[in-house]
């Protein structure tokens, strides 16, 4: 089933032209659209047509969430549904900012101490996006809650996201 229009129009219509991703979020994207369908896919979900973008740049959210959602069309098949085609965007892009030098600075400083990462999420979502808020509220000594306000990616995508972090960890 095709990824839900009506929801990105209505995550489309709360975005403001403040509202940035680095051009390493849409790396990531790109890199799975071109590992999956290949190099002119990539290029055709690009309202730019151009299939890449200067890691550390900002750009526009909205941009964003359009290949996000022609890119789960296209690769829907290939993950057995959009939720898996989230997921799977969630681990490269988590992946990818891990290897960045700053998610290596961070994951220096968190070092393998799975509630230091944790606690250390919000500033990484910062790093990589200009909106939303992030918070962790630590519920016992191995259980938090993380609290995502005016974010614009589904919950599938964050679910890997914060996995892919914990598996960096000694979780």
């Amino acid at each position: 089933m095709p990824a839900d229009r009506r929801d990105l129009d209505a995550r489309l219509a709360a975005t403001t032209d403040a509202d940035t991703s680095r051009g390493l979020n849409f790396n990531r994207l790109f890199d799975l659209v071109r590992e999956v369908a290949g190099p002119d896919a990539a290029r055709a979900c690009d309202p730019q047509r151009k299939g890449t973008r200067v890691d550390f740049f900002s750009y526009p959210v909205a941009d964003y969430l359009r290949v996000a959602w022609d890119a789960a069309d296209r690769l829907e098949g290939k993950f057995g549904s959009v939720d898996g085609v989230w997921e799977e965007l969630g681990r490269r892009t988590v992946n990818g900012f891990l290897s960045s030098a700053l998610g290596r600075t961070i994951h220096a400083l968190a070092g393998r101490d799975p509630r230091r990462f944790v606690s250390a999420g919000p500033a990484g979502y910062r790093s990589a996006v200009s909106y939303g808020e992030r918070s962790v509220e630590w519920l016992g000594e191995r259980k938090a809650r993380l609290v995502f306000r005016r974010d614009f990616m589904v919950p599938p995508f964050h679910r890997a996201v914060m996995l892919a972090a914990l598996e960096a960890s000694d979780a």
